[in-house]
């Protein structure tokens, strides 16, 4: 009896020694929750907009995959969605990088946005949420950990784009932000940091590591591109090639099995960059090779050939030196531009395309990947679309350069248009949502029409021709691009200084295209101020305050009819603000309807202690629109009374001086 109540005192003394440091963890991590240690991190967050509940796709996601502080987090689009999906709700969420994201671009540029214009055109009975997931510098494994979490929130179709950042993006082979070669290391770690706990833990080893070496991490000027590149020459077929290709390829079949588990479409789509106009970034010789000064005379000889307009013997010159050594990069690149200006566009197309899969700075996919993609797919019957040759039959030749891509592999407008296209066709060919032959393309708009009423302005072009201009001029780039150009200055100007105070966050983006609509319309160009309030509607549909800016710009072109509409839609958003009533009640006034006008109107200056922005002028001008209304219902002590409040608003105005007048002497017996 005594030796069993010693194996049970054995036996507990055993299970609390387990059990504590347990529990240990386990009230660690409710205790650093309680606290928010790290913020949270989740992907999908609940937003509240007015009595409406929504789904928020959280912008501070990626600092998950950037546990260092080298590298500024890149963030995610604050993507909205409902919370409770309707019928007639189709949901596609877009999995990738920052082509995915649209960069440089910010919103209605991004083909995500471009797909949804297209199906709310030709499906106008239903509603479309492509929400973009795109963030740039991450790689598969990021969209991987995405993909886990957002097949619970009802999916109809995926749509992905993916594979040019698997050496640089984070966790990476080559990059800054890698954590090693191990693929289920990786995975595991990405299963592990969401715990506090462990994120407690990572961050203490992160800053020993500072105060052991205190000059690592000294910020220094330099672009994202610039930070996430480790490794700078990665030589093809190399072990880490390899590695990054085996990795993608396990990492989409991965994503892909998870998505077909759930009983939901997938797209993938081929990966673009540019090959004529985009040279090499790093070209390395074979690793033993001992004939470099042999190959640098036949290299400089087939240059001059080249400069000289003789393409046919610098050709037979290069492909000398490729014979002492082939896996130049730039040699085959002066190979393609000799083949392209001697009319030989299918070698041509062979020599861009090996120099840039012979590009050791990785930061395009080569061949290989597309290799992956389609092999990966096609095993697990999903379908590719084929986004690469949709480029290849609009560029001259076949030969994909800046007609479409704006630097080594970010399209230009035209560019995601193209993408977006390819995307919408493919959807049809596989019946998504509906079957082939239910896809109404007589609703469809031309290309002009459909990038016109994407609504990219002017100040859009320069957001992106800024954020280009920043890249293109550091390393490893030899040539600034640009995206617009215009020989207006003082519109040059204008734009410049609303993009320069978006960057020091003096102002937001939408409050940039405010600003550009009012200098718009205060030179009568209300046509391009009428983008700039519908730029920002498409963006952020729910709030009022474009619609108030759009609804002006109608009435200062007397177009009443849609004004009333804008207006109206602002009501919705706002019905507990004064100022859709107010001009909603104009509107009516100069419809000649005072009865619809009035209620409308006391309603704004009931409300308008609710609203700080709405100033007393404004209250003034209510209230002389009220008077008004009073007058034309023949309610003449009612219209005295709002003149006479206006008047003590505003003293000096000449209207409300006028209107008092005329009522006083029309009150006076005859």
């Amino acid at each position: 009896m005594s030796l069993l109540k010693e194996n049970r005192k054995q036996h507990l003394f055993w299970l609390i020694l387990i059990a504590l440091p347990l529990l240990f963890l386990a009230g660690l991590e409710g205790l650093l929750r309680a606290f928010d240690y790290g913020g949270d991190l989740s992907l999908v967050l609940t937003k509240q907009v007015g009595d409406q509940k929504y789904y928020q796709i959280n912008r501070h996601v990626a600092k998950r995959y950037f546990p260092g502080d080298e590298v500024a987090v890149p963030d995610a689009r604050s993507e909205v969605f409902e919370y409770k999906k309707s019928p007639k709700t189709f949901r596609i969420f877009c999995l990738g990088e920052s082509t995915t994201a649209g960069w440089p671009f910010q919103f209605n540029a991004t083909f995500p946005s471009l797909v949804q214009d297209r199906l709310s055109n030709l499906f106008p009975g239903r509603n479309f949420e492509v929400i973009n997931v795109g963030i740039s510098a991450i790689s598969s494994y990021s969209v991987l950990d995405f993909t886990r979490e957002l097949v619970h929130y009802q999916p109809d179709l995926f749509l992905i784009y993916l594979g040019h950042n698997e050496f640089y993006g984070a966790l990476g082979v080559a990059s800054t932000q890698k954590l090693g070669e191990s693929r289920s290391y990786i995975r595991l770690y990405l299963r592990l940091q969401k715990l506090r706990t462990f994120c407690l833990l990572r961050d203490g080893i992160l800053k020993l590591r500072h105060i052991m070496r205190p000059g690592e991490s000294q910020a220094q000027p330099a672009t994202l591109m610039e930070r996430m590149a480790g490794d700078k020459a990665v030589p093809y077929s190399s072990p880490k090639c390899e590695k990054a290709k085996r990795s993608f390829a396990e990492n989409l079949a991965e994503i892909l099995d998870i998505i077909r588990r759930c009983n939901t479409p997938v797209l993938a789509g081929t990966l673009v960059s540019n090959l004529r106009d985009q040279e090499p970034f790093q070209s390395v010789f074979s690793e033993h090779f001992d004939k470099q000064k042999e190959w640098e005379q036949l290299y400089s000889q087939g240059l001059a050939l080249e400069k000289a307009g003789d393409f046919a013997a610098a050709a037979t010159t290069f492909l000398q030196a490729q014979k002492l050594d082939s896996l130049s990069a730039k040699l085959s690149f002066r190979l393609g531009k000799c083949y392209e200006s001697s009319a030989q566009y299918d070698r041509a197309l062979n020599a861009y395309r090996r120099a840039r899969d012979l590009d050791a700075l990785r930061f395009r996919a080569s061949d290989e990947f597309n290799q992956v993609i389609r092999q990966v797919c096609a095993e697990r019957h999903v379908p590719v679309v084929e986004i690469e040759k949709a480029f290849m039959a609009e560029s001259p030749h076949g030969l994909i350069g800046n007609n479409l891509i704006i630097e080594h592999l970010h399209p230009n407008f035209a560019g995601y248009y193209l993408m977006a296209d390819a995307y919408c066709r493919a959807m049809a060919e596989n019946g998504i949502p509906v079957a082939s032959a239910q896809w109404h393309w007589e609703r469809d708009k031309s290309k002009e029409e459909n990038l016109r009423l994407a609504y990219v302005t002017d100040l859009d072009l320069e957001i992106a021709n800024r954020r280009i201009k920043a890249l293109t001029s550091r390393w490893p780039f030899a040539e600034v691009k640009t995206v617009r150009s215009s020989s207006d200055e003082e519109w040059n100007t204008e734009l410049e200084n609303a993009v320069r105070a978006i960057e020091r966050h003096e102002l937001s983006w939408n409050s940039a295209h405010y600003r550009i609509g009012d200098y718009l319309s205060q030179r009568g160009r209300y046509a391009d101020a009428e983008r700039e309030y519908r730029a920002v509607i498409k963006v952020i549909p729910t709030d009022y305050y474009p619609y108030i800016y759009l609804g002006n710009v109608l009435v200062a072109q007397n177009k009443m009819a849609e004004a009333e509409r804008i207006f109206q839609e602002a009501l919705l958003l706002s019905h507990d603000l004064p100022f859709a009533y107010a001009k909603l009640g104009m509107v009516y006034l100069s419809q000649n309807a005072p009865e619809k006008a009035k209620p409308l109107l006391e309603k704004a200056i009931s409300l308008s202690s609710k609203a700080e922005d709405f100033k007393s002028k404004d209250v003034a001008n209510a209230r002389y629109l009220l008077s008004l209304a009073y007058a034309q219902t023949n309610d003449l002590i009612g219209a005295k009374k709002e003149a006479e409040l206006a008047l003590r608003l505003l003293p000096d105005d000449q209207r409300i001086k006028s209107l008092l007048q005329q009522i006083t002497a029309a009150m006076r017996p005859s």
